[in-house]
């Protein structure tokens, strides 16, 4: 699976493996990958328009993924966002029906379907 050129993704998790081995997969399928320890620095990096595509974890510290989503979405409703985790005790909070826009994933992901899971997100027009 070859990704169309031009394509940037954030990844957001406070897990430094996690952004490397995420990072690493996004550009073997020839992605742009940028990553980012925290929401807030995400957040203050500057234009979220930058980005195709936000793949973030859900427990982070004094933000999560669900806070970091309501404020992409402020600014940017379509953004395309993969929100995963790898805590059995967190729901889906809506995540069971399609969605164009979100993904809900539990750690450990599959490559192949993260991977399908971006190709479709990406599909539709932003």
């Amino acid at each position: 699976m070859v990704a169309q050129a031009g394509h940037t993704l954030a990844i957001v998790d406070d897990d430094k493996r996690v952004l490397d081995g995420l990072r690493e997969l996004l550009e073997s399928a020839g992605y742009l990958a940028r990553t980012y320890r925290s929401p807030k620095a995400f957040l203050s990096n500057g234009d979220l328009s930058a980005y195709d595509c936000i793949i973030t974890d859900i427990s982070m510290g004094s933000m999560d993924g669900f806070e970091l989503e309501q404020a992409v979405r402020g600014r940017l409703p379509e953004m395309p966002m993969i929100l995963m985790t790898g805590r059995s005790d967190i729901e889906d909070r809506g995540f069971a029906g399609a969605d164009r826009r979100r993904v809900f994933m539990r750690k450990p992901l599959n490559s192949q379907v993260l991977l399908q899971a971006i190709t479709r997100l990406l599909a539709f027009p932003q």
